[in-house]
């Protein structure tokens, strides 16, 4: 018998003359068939039970003396068992069969002759079905394992036909879209689409009809009428003849917020470096206007005809001054005094100003949190900040509504670093301003912290409320978010980190003299011509001695040449270095030096290790007066700033 190297065969029969001639049968068959004899089936069984047999195939009679044949066949033991009887019932052969027999013959001298063929037949048949048997195993085995993996997935994993609608569908639909299966499967996949991704979609199916694998990036509608984006690999098969195509998804919301929020950062930051240095280069310009319309004032009666537009000259110039000053703010470059503050405090101290920015047909509610924690902050700017938001809260409720203001302690996870990524998890005050409004649309909240971006009519606003309020907030370390929707109002979220310590910084006070001239030298370092000049004809007109330079090699030449210098006036940015490293340098050369920084930045980087760092400074534009005075006082402090 191919395939068959050696069959062990159990023969359980009591009567011995039929043994005789079953053993008789075998004789001829002893190199394929190995006989083992079983008078009963307790014998049978104890046979059966050493798993050191291992019996190929059974041959058992009917009835015997402790039971019949029927007994050894266990459907969840399945045996190869040929039975044997002595009576040609064909009612006993049918329930042989049924029961689990391979075959059934009757006892004759025939029967035990052609017995070995029979075994072997019967083994033949064993061996399919155990084939068959085993390969259905298998299959239930992956099917069991393919749906363990699609039900339990995060995934979205899904059957299309080639009109693009959902034959099969993954239970991580629920988590995922809030939808069941039955509700999706025989829909059009294309249905929940956003309507900005159907014209991609369609050439995509395009594709997939022609058999090509893509992966393509898709927004889908959620039951809560949100959108999910899904990055979905599509693949088309053949299922039964028929096309198929395989979509898994993947909901990548989360990373295209932050990928949304990275890109956001970046884009002002850049903002932020440009503003600042047009906000420099414009306070220069205006430096140059504010002192000469006040040199001219100056040099004119009260009745003059020219007063009214020098007046109204300076009254520009200082509006042009608070815009910088705006511009700074976003770009971090306003002057900080950060100190340990209780927002609520803060808040109940602008209530009325508050209530008297809003019109009388909105609300002004607040809550707030009972033990709120210090933040470190600077308490003008964070003023600021609050009077930009209620303004533009304002703004956009003209019918009257509702300004909320909360605050609140929390403690954050690392959820909260993937949404903000340029900050830790920790202990944060929460800030909320929240409107009844008329809200934005997303394209508008996306763009809100965009410098002199605004939706509002020419001469109405100059887009710098939203964007001030984001170059404040990510100065103190903080966060800002802005939620809104058309018709459902705006909330602006701040979180400010916690005060580690609630010691208060120092600060120094230079003492105001009355007298605005003087004789000491100044040494005057500002490479911007027009500002220099202005400066060191104002001091020259109050008495001073001005050594003017246009670089940090022309001031070092003033110094080495042994003139006395009391002063060094010196712009924070001149060419090849900064005016605190000009500074350290030339208090080296002379240690009882003064030093006034000026700058049209409002702020600089401090530079660890130098001590100008703590020199004072004078922003940009400054009229002639506060110049004098902030010179004046200066040089008359003792010990000198060093």
């Amino acid at each position: 018998m191919a395939g068959i190297e050696h069959v062990q065969l159990l023969l359980i029969e009591d009567d011995e003359l039929h043994i005789e001639l079953i053993r008789c049968a075998f004789e001829a068959w002893q190199s394929l068939f190995e006989l083992s004899i079983a008078h009963t089936l307790q014998e049978a069984r104890a046979r059966l039970a050493d798993d050191a047999c291992g019996y190929d195939l059974i041959i058992c009679d009917w009835r015997l003396p402790d039971g019949d044949g029927l007994e050894l066949l266990d459907p969840s033991h399945p045996l190869p068992v040929i039975l044997m009887t002595g009576f040609g019932d064909e009612r006993v052969a049918v329930e042989a069969i049924r029961a689990g027999a391979l075959d059934y013959i009757v006892k004759s001298d025939a029967a035990f002759r052609d017995l070995p063929h029979v075994a072997q037949r019967a083994l033949r048949q064993w061996r399919a079905i155990e084939a068959q048997r085993r390969s259905e195993q298998a299959l239930r085995e992956i099917e069991a394992r393919y749906r363990l993996i699609t039900e339990n997935t995060s995934d979205l994993i899904a059957i299309l036909d080639a009109q693009h609608r959902f034959q099969y569908i993954s239970p991580s639909v629920i988590s995922l879209l809030g939808r069941t299966p039955e509700e999706l499967i025989g829909c059009d996949a294309f249905d929940h689409l956003h309507p900005d991704d159907l014209p991609n979609s369609a050439e995509h199916w395009q594709s997939v009809l022609q058999r090509k694998r893509i992966t393509a990036t898709f927004r889908y509608c959620h039951a809560n009428d949100s959108w999910r984006w899904f990055e979905c690999d599509i693949k088309a098969v053949e299922q039964n003849d028929t096309f198929a195509a395989i979509l898994i998804g993947r909901d990548i919301t989360a990373r295209r917020e932050l990928e949304e929020r990275l890109l956001q950062m970046q884009k002002m930051d850049a903002l932020g470096r440009l503003s600042g240095g047009i906000a420099h280069d414009f306070n220069n310009l205006l430096a140059v206007i504010a002192g000469c319309t006040e040199l001219a004032r100056q040099s004119l009666p009260d009745d003059h005809p020219a007063m009214a537009e020098l007046i109204e000259i300076q009254q520009a110039t200082e509006r042009a001054s608070a815009l910088t000053r705006q511009l700074l703010a976003f770009a971090h470059r306003q002057q900080f005094d950060p100190r340990p503050i209780n927002l609520n405090a803060l808040i109940r101290d602008m209530h009325k100003l508050l209530r008297r920015l809003i019109r009388e047909n909105i609300v002004l509610q607040t809550q707030l949190a009972p033990d709120l924690w210090s933040v470190r902050a600077d308490p003008g700017q964070i003023e600021q900040v609050l009077v930009n938001l209620a303004v533009n809260a304002r703004d956009a409720m003209p019918d009257g509504g509702t300004l909320a203001i909360a605050t609140t302690n929390v403690v954050t996870d690392e959820r909260f670093e993937r949404l903000y990524p340029s900050l830790k998890a920790g202990e944060y005050v929460c800030l909320t301003v929240s409107d009844t409004g008329v809200g934005m649309d997303e394209e508008t909240r996306q763009r809100a912290f965009e410098p002199f971006f605004t939706t509002k009519k020419p001469g109405e606003g100059t887009g710098l409320g939203l964007a001030t309020c984001y170059g404040i907030v990510t100065r103190h370390g903080g966060a800002i978010d802005l939620a809104s929707e058309p018709g459902r109002g705006t909330v602006v979220t701040i979180y400010l980190p916690r005060a580690p310590t609630a010691d208060s910084p120092e600060s120094a006070t230079i003492g105001q003299s009355a007298g605005l001239s003087g004789s000491e030298t100044i040494l005057l370092v500002e490479d911007d011509p027009a500002v220099r000049s202005l400066a060191a004809r104002v001091l020259r007109a109050h008495g001073y001695t001005v050594l003017e330079a246009s670089s940090d090699q022309e001031a070092i030449a003033h110094a080495e040449q042994g003139t006395p210098i009391h002063l060094l006036l010196s712009d924070h940015v001149i060419p090849h270095t900064s005016g605190i490293v000009l500074a350290d340098y030339l208090t080296l050369l002379r240690p009882n030096i003064r030093v006034l920084f000026i700058t049209g930045y409002g702020a600089e980087p401090q530079l660890s290790g130098h001590q100008a760092t703590r020199a004072p400074v004078l922003q940009k534009p400054f009229t002639p007066t506060e110049l004098l005075r902030k010179v004046r006082a200066i040089l008359d402090a003792w010990p000198p700033v060093q």
